[in-house]
């Protein structure tokens, strides 16, 4: 392994995801992971993290409603991004 590299391995259920991700996106096992996990390294999580913060002042916290809401609304958008 050269200098800086990084080896990460996954067995059992998670090996099988990624494999059948892979596949599905006609990508190699190691180019569809690498792309996962720096979609999620370039994630904004100041939402969240602003999120949780109100959450432990408050207690107050989203209805499955919102929640499922803002999920729908955030997988609209990645799926636009993807077209």
């Amino acid at each position: 392994m050269a200098d800086g590299d990084v080896t990460v391995k996954f067995e059992g259920k998670m090996a099988q995801r990624l494999r059948a991700g892979a596949a599905a996106a006609g990508q190699t096992v190691q180019d569809y992971a690498t792309g996962l996990i720096a979609e999620g390294l370039d994630a904004d999580w100041a939402e969240d993290l602003d999120r949780i913060a109100r959450y432990e002042r408050s207690g107050e916290s989203l209805s499955v409603e919102e929640t499922l809401a803002f999920f729908d609304r955030e997988l609209e958008k990645r799926l636009a991004e993807r077209r």
